[in-house]
């Protein structure tokens, strides 16, 4: 599917609803397909890569039913997943593939996991050698992946913090289930600084609400878990999700004109890094105003006459929110630098090398570093075809700029955002963007 946007001629104005949170939405399911009994989703985002997830569930012999409009019913009969002899096919879910390669070890077996994941190259060994010290075992190919747990040791786990956080989610999922023949907790310890602490603290949250207790010493690069814990079932609502709602914030902050634009189902008061993009944003100029009573942001753009103005950002816990800083980067006085960003190269895309490409097709002017890119004020953004490398984020804030591009732009397979944000092209269209989808 390709999309064709024309530049706008209006301003954006309009009122939409944030989607759930992906990062949440991964998690809740896979800790209530791990209680006994029944728990409760409410307000999941169920397209994309999370639908990767709750596919794959389903496949161990997870119950999961849609009840209503916004909620699902989760229950597992089988402690804690049924053995499967096909291969789970992860696609380039990176959360869903590292997850699953840990809970292979709770599956009579093991588990074979295939996907477009391993084809990228994405990174994988090192949460594999992890798994060893628990017992695991493994084989890999560049198509799949075959790993079960071979022994009921729990030695101590050492692994790196600043490659992907998810390694270390998977195992704070699965080390809680375990049996161990020689301790009674299992301790693991990152060999380099962690990275992305926000996603950790989200595991840590569904992980607390679903009764799994998780002791950590961040400063000593550490976690103790006790094993043999039960999951308890739960009603579990999954936050708005500030990734997504950045893209829409963005493109209300970039107009030229006065707008205003109100984003609901947006708190505050959890653990999602990515609502740093509102202190960012004001830090630069912009005016937005948030209501936690409400749940609702309200964007007033007008660079005529509120202009923003670079700042050096810090990106190591915020990977997610590269590619569209990036893009405001090109609007602000002066110059912007994002920094610490070495992670991001390892995401769906090298999203330092997908952005510096995208934006000097733009006309912009950036300097590319291993773990840094320097944006600089452009006047006018030309219209260009863009290439996303099938990374949805890329996608998304390519999209944002071309709004605000001299010409029309032209992007193929613009499916791909349906991976974070399944309903993207559709609030941009409610808040007045016109595009053509073919």
């Amino acid at each position: 599917m390709d999309l064709e946007i024309t530049p706008l001629i209006s301003n954006l104005k309009g009122e939409i609803s944030a989607p759930g949170s992906k990062s949440y939405t991964h998690r809740a399911f896979i800790a209530a397909s791990l209680a006994e009994g029944i728990s409760i989703i409410k307000n999941p985002l169920t397209i994309g890569d999370s639908e990767i997830t709750i596919k794959n569930l389903k496949a161990l012999g997870v119950k999961i039913i849609k009840s209503t409009k916004n909620s699902y019913v989760v229950k597992c009969d089988k402690k804690p997943f049924k053995s499967v002899k096909k291969p789970l096919d992860c696609k380039n879910s990176g959360t869903s593939f590292r997850i699953f390669c840990a809970l292979s070890l709770l599956v009579k077996g093991g588990l074979q996991l295939t996907g477009e994941f391993l084809e990228r190259k994405r990174p994988i060994v090192p949460l594999l050698n992890a798994l060893e010290a628990i017992g695991g075992k493994y084989t890999i190919s560049e198509k799949k992946i075959m790993i079960k747990r071979r022994k009921n040791a729990c030695n101590k786990i050492k692994i790196p913090g600043d490659i992907s956080s998810q390694f270390i989610t998977a195992l704070l999922f699965t080390c809680p289930l375990l049996t161990c023949e020689n301790n009674d907790f299992i301790e693991i310890e990152l060999t380099t600084p962690l990275l992305s602490i926000p996603y950790i603290n989200i595991t840590l949250d569904v992980l607390n609400a679903f009764g799994i207790n998780i002791q950590r010493d961040l400063e000593g690069g550490k976690f103790f878990i006790t094993i043999e814990q039960n999951y308890r079932a739960q009603s579990y609502e999954i936050p708005g999700d500030f990734s997504s709602s950045a893209f829409i914030i963005a493109a209300a902050v970039l107009s030229n004109e006065p707008t205003e634009v109100v984003i609901n189902n947006l708190s505050m008061e959890n653990s999602q890094g990515d609502k740093k993009i509102i202190e960012i944003l004001r830090e630069m100029g912009a005016r937005i105003e948030f209501d936690e009573n409400r749940k609702q942001v309200v964007v007033h753009g007008d660079l005529t006459n509120n202009s923003l103005n670079g700042v050096e950002i810090d990106c190591s816990d915020i990977p997610d929110l590269f590619p569209i800083l990036s893009v405001i980067g090109a609007f602000a006085k002066e110059e912007t630098v994002l920094y610490n960003a070495g992670n991001v190269r390892l995401k769906e895309s090298d999203r330092i090398t997908s952005m510096a490409r995208e934006l000097k097709k733009m006309g912009v002017n950036v300097k590319e570093e291993q773990d840094k890119l320097t944006i600089y004020h452009c006047d006018k953004l030309n219209g260009a075809k863009i290439d996303h490398g099938y990374d949805h984020r890329v996608a998304m804030a390519c999209t944002i700029a071309a709004l605000y591009a001299s010409s029309n732009s032209q992007i193929s397979d613009i499916e791909i955002v349906k991976d974070s944000y399944p309903s993207f092209l559709d609030d941009l269209q409610k808040l007045g963007v016109q595009m053509k989808v073919k």
